[in-house]
């Protein structure tokens, strides 16, 4: 659990420096508004956890941009990407698509641009599961009863069951 917190605390502190003075961000509101539309699409809000721009991803991902460069540039490819789809597919933004419909698109790209897709998904979920906020809402509750001895076996059995995933040291 130390460890976790040490690394929660690292990635905060990595990600959140103060931008140097006078710099400022690249990205325009309509590409941070459509970088929110997209991310909220992948995670969305849903049983009581935030959705992406809710736990602040969209401000992490622009102060890892100000870092990294590279990273911006992907992210920007891929937003005029994104809009493209939407308006060859539909006729409109993104943004202004309904949500069945942007899924629609998000799948398209899957398919199409992979490996544009596969790094904006895993920036999203840098972005998403760093946040103190969202790691506090991951917590696993101890049970109000404790568990009988013929549960505890039903739930190690398949444990139990297994073959060894290792190789014995002679």
């Amino acid at each position: 659990m130390a460890l976790l917190a040490a690394a929660t605390r690292a990635s905060r502190s990595f990600a959140i420096q103060e931008t140097p003075a006078g710099e400022q961000p690249d990205f325009s509101v309509g590409e941070l508004d459509l970088l929110g539309t997209a991310m909220d699409e992948i995670i969305p809000k849903s049983d009581g956890m935030p959705s992406a721009t809710e736990a602040r991803g969209v401000e992490y991902l622009r102060r890892l941009c100000w870092q990294y460069p590279s990273i911006e540039d992907g992210l920007r490819q891929f937003l005029v990407v994104l809009n493209q789809a939407a308006s060859v597919a539909f006729k409109s933004k993104f943004q202004e698509l309904k949500p069945d419909q942007r899924t629609k698109i998000l799948r398209e790209l899957e398919k199409n641009q992979s490996s544009g897709f596969a790094n904006f998904v895993a920036y999203v979920y840098e972005a998403y599961y760093t946040q103190p906020r969202v790691l506090g809402l991951l917590t696993c509750l101890a049970s109000p009863t404790p568990l009988s001895e013929e549960e505890l076996n039903t739930l190690l059995a398949p444990v139990r069951n297994m073959k060894h995933i290792f190789r014995e040291a002679r």
